[in-house]
């Protein structure tokens, strides 16, 4: 079977201290998985500032063996709204030797991020699928700057919302993808590109526990050992800023790997059609993402925009993930 071939729009923190490490895991899955190959990065402002993701991207990329693969620097804020508001409540959490530092620019001047996407989509129409673990900003701002954009890309693959409850990360409604720009992601949504979605309610069953963490180490592999040991400081980390939530007591989510991994192997998720729909205008809702199913008394508020996981065989994941970050190299 070929390969598909994908780019990953993310918001890597995996390297900066205190910053979330799902989206570099999301990476590492990505490039430990046959069934996809790797075309490029692009990144944007979320976990981390964008400036830091870049330089996270590019070290995860050398720790992996994978310096060839293009890394292109994307939005630094949202299309609307200014982030800085919201990524203040995280860093609040952090000493402040711990906070990430700023770093340099693109170096080279090699990426904006919604023109890559724009070309590597439009130079092979149908064959290229982006899976977004980040806010949707840059996929936006291509499908603004191309107007063939959305009908040439093979897939849009988006981690946002929640299809079976409510998606509560950020607000009791809202998961941070969505909130940190739901005008970008009700852009994608309303550009007729094929879309799926992995939302909280599935991604938060997924986890990533010290016991795992330690299999990843026990597996003589040295980017292993390492994601390890950020793994530890990340659940360390959670424990004390979100002592409310028992889950992070002993584990993280694996919310971007699950989303990787629905392109791997698309059958570890029960999916089904749903009007998605997001929340721009209300301060309290604002950033909720609707996956309307038609499974109410009411009629559906439109046709079908996306594809929407409804279900995942979490074991069957965990054993895809956990093989690939334990291999022996």
């Amino acid at each position: 079977m070929t390969p598909a071939r994908i780019i990953l729009d993310t918001d890597p923190g995996l390297g900066a201290p205190g910053a979330d490490i799902d989206d570099g895991l999301a990476i590492a899955l990505a490039l430990r998985s046959p069934e996809v190959v790797l075309e490029a990065l692009t990144i944007v402002v979320g976990n981390v500032d964008v400036q830091v993701g870049y330089a996270n991207a590019g070290a995860l990329l050398e720790r992996l063996g994978a310096g060839h693969v293009p890394v292109a620097l994307g939005a630094g804020r949202p299309l609307v709204e200014d982030l800085a508001p919201l990524r203040a409540l995280f860093d609040r959490h952090l000493p402040e030797a711990q906070r990430p530092a700023q770093r340099p620019p693109d170096p080279d001047g090699s990426g904006d991020a919604a023109r890559l996407l724009v070309d590597l989509v439009m130079a092979s129409p149908g064959e290229i699928t982006i899976v977004a673990i980040g806010p949707m900003t840059n996929l936006a701002t291509a499908i603004a700057l191309e107007p063939g954009f959305a009908a040439a890309v093979g897939e849009l693959v988006l981690m946002a919302g929640a299809a079976t409850t409510y998606a509560h990360n950020v607000t009791t409604i809202a998961d941070f993808n969505a909130y940190a720009d739901p005008e970008a992601l009700q852009m994608v949504l309303d550009s007729g590109a094929p879309v799926r979605m992995v939302g909280l309610d599935q991604t938060s069953r997924v986890l990533l526990d010290r016991g795992d963490a330690q299999r990843m180490r026990d597996g003589g592999d040295r980017f292993g050992m390492w994601a390890a040991d950020c793994t530890d400081a990340w659940i360390d980390f959670l424990g004390t800023a979100f002592p409310e939530r028992p889950e992070h007591a002993d584990a993280c989510f694996l919310h971007d790997p699950l989303t990787v991994a629905a392109v791997i192997d698309p059958s570890l998720l029960t999916w089904a059609p749903a009007h998605v729909a997001v929340e721009l205008e209300g301060r309290i809702a604002r950033g909720m993402a609707v996956a309307d199913r038609g499974l109410a008394l009411m009629p559906p508020a439109g046709p079908p925009n996306a594809q929407v996981a409804i279900d995942t065989d979490v074991e069957r994941f965990r054993s895809l993930f956990l093989d690939r970050m334990a291999v022996s190299r």
